[in-house]
């Protein structure tokens, strides 16, 4: 119950005619609903979080996402601003057993500087609804926001807000491997299934739930078909998941903007033998190192009690630095999608 917690919002701030919590250059308000869509194929139910710029005045007051995290700000479904007749739009997506709304402090952020932010809740691999085999079945994961992007454009309220042909992509951990995916890489699961099952490997911290999976019941043709969506220009990976287990054969097929924010600290994933790794094979990409980060700096900054009862998921690899890195982490982002979608 910790991680998703209430969205009762409490404490009214105003909005960005005083000073925004979002920056001195951010221009507009932020708006933020909830919608759902889904994807009849796959018998899929998509939890999807908006984030938006809202209309000039919109009251914004803070959301507790949950309790072990810091509250975000935003005006719960406030109208959408009129500056511009559309929007670009960036797809996020979740890490491992994560949740949409935790990625609020991202999403938020960049609805800010003139994104339109869409973030679901991946069925089989989010919070309360997650297993080893969801969670390695990670190919599904961009399927969702493929099937996301279906339903948006027939959608009466967002299909006429949004830019089709600026659609961006940003995650963390395996929402990282997400947005990747979206614009070409292949999961390659072999490297994983052995490493993660072999008895001088199977222990290492990255192998979590990792080690507990049926692989009889995997099909790695399947892990390692391309998902690209064409409609997706550009992505943003944060401390991506499965890093060290690219071949370049797995990213060749990328052909779009990418920007790679690594942690030199990550834990599960150690740096020079996957973020490194993966930077290597996409020379083109921008990537920036961040020294002071460990795997879970790009979850929101903790509460008391979040460090009391979930000191994993806060703790950074120097004490104290989550703001700093995920200031520098958000500047990158903010610069990078306009260099790449346009924007205000």
């Amino acid at each position: 119950m910790l991680l998703m917690g209430g969205c009762a919002s409490s404490r009214p701030t105003p909005g960005v005619a005083a000073a925004s919590p979002y920056g001195a250059d951010a221009a507009h308000a932020v708006g933020f609903t909830s919608l759902s869509y889904t994807d009849a194929a796959r018998q899929r139910v998509l939890k999807t979080v908006v984030w938006y710029p809202a209309a000039e005045g919109s009251r914004m007051e803070e959301h507790p996402a949950s309790p072990i995290f810091v509250p975000f700000v935003a005006a719960k479904d406030a109208p959408v601003s009129t500056a511009h007749a559309r929007w670009p739009l960036v797809v996020l997506s979740h890490g491992n057993g994560g949740a949409a709304i935790n990625m609020s402090w991202f999403g938020a952020h960049l609805a800010a500087h003139g994104f339109i932010v869409m973030s679901v809740d991946h069925p089989g691999n989010t919070y309360g609804d997650t297993s080893p085999e969801g969670y390695v079945r990670g190919w599904e994961r961009p399927r969702d926001f493929t099937a996301l992007l279906d339903a948006v454009s027939k959608d009466a309220v967002w299909g006429p807000r949004v830019d089709a042909g600026r659609i961006g992509a940003a995650g963390h951990s395996m929402g990282g491997y997400t947005a990747l995916a979206l614009a070409g890489a292949r999961l390659n699961l072999s490297p994983i299934m052995q490493g993660c099952t072999a008895p001088e490997t199977r222990e290492h911290p990255g192998c979590d739930e990792l080690r507990d999976v049926d692989y009889s019941r995997i099909d790695l043709a399947v892990a390692r078909a391309s998902y690209k969506d064409a409609r997706v220009r550009a992505a943003f990976s944060m401390a991506p998941g499965m890093a060290g287990s690219y071949e370049a054969r797995d990213v060749a097929d990328i052909d779009v903007p990418v920007a790679l924010v690594l942690a030199q600290g990550d834990e599960l994933m150690p740096h020079e033998h996957n973020g490194m790794h993966l930077a290597k094979l996409l020379p083109s990409a921008t990537t920036v190192v961040l020294e002071d980060a460990a795997h879970f700096t790009f979850l929101p900054r903790c509460t008391e009690l979040g460090f009391k009862v979930a000191e994993v998921l806060c703790r950074d690899a120097t004490p104290g630095t989550r703001g700093a890195s995920q200031a520098r982490t958000l500047s990158e982002a903010v610069s990078f999608f306009r260099r790449t979608l346009g924007g205000d």
